[in-house]
């Protein structure tokens, strides 16, 4: 929890620009994957070594993934207070569009942090693994939509839990997810899992 704890804090510091968001999430991501194989590298002075690994390509994913959702955003709220067809049409293609970026940016983060790819290799990737492994991925989206549900339907408890929030939602939230996508990551790794029924065995093998 402490681990978590930390992490989660240094998300948000490091996300306070907003255009490093990226970076930082690709960092958290590949902290809490770390955990999960046992590699050990998940304390803060790796969280800046990966932040700073995944500085240009999850600054470029992110700017992206940012420019997609302000422009499906802007067509609801645009088109929100007109009731022709072509803007209910409008309208249902932006709200697909941002369902297929929620199940993209689910994955991308964590697939720019393990592999070197190219943006457009790793939005499609994770895209597939969005898909090919849907109820895992819907799981994960609910899981990060909850401080907007909140909102929405429940300020009042969003407002006595947020100071919380920056310290124990960001790291716990990619953790669980996380947990989520060690199968499906599971064939993408250069290591086995750890045997969780044997012995433990040190080991730190180095990720692409």
């Amino acid at each position: 929890m402490a681990d978590i704890a930390m992490l989660s804090i240094l998300w948000t510091i490091c996300s306070i620009p907003v255009i490093t968001m990226g970076a930082a999430s690709a960092a958290l991501m590949r902290c809490v994957l770390n955990m999960n194989t046992e590699e050990g590298n998940w304390r803060s002075r790796h969280f800046f070594r990966y932040f700073r690994s995944n500085l240009k390509n999850g600054t470029l994913l992110w700017l992206l993934f940012l420019l997609a959702a302000a422009v499906f955003i802007f067509d609801l709220v645009v088109l929100s207070a007109s009731g022709s067809p072509s803007a209910r049409i409008q309208r249902i293609i932006a709200v697909i569009g941002m369902i297929i970026w929620m199940i993209t940016a689910v994955w991308a983060f964590a697939r720019t942090s393990q592999f070197e790819n190219g943006i457009f290799q790793t939005i499609k990737n994770a895209f597939y693994l969005g898909i090919s492994w849907l109820p895992r991925t819907l799981v994960m989206c609910v899981l990060w939509l909850v401080p907007v549900a909140l909102l929405a339907f429940a300020p009042f408890i969003l407002s006595r839990i947020i100071v919380l929030w920056p310290a124990l939602f960001f790291g716990g939230t990619a953790y669980l997810c996380s947990k989520l996508m060690m199968k499906p990551l599971a064939p993408y790794f250069d290591f086995e899992l750890p045997d969780r029924s044997g012995p433990d065995e040190e080991s730190e093998p180095d990720l692409i």
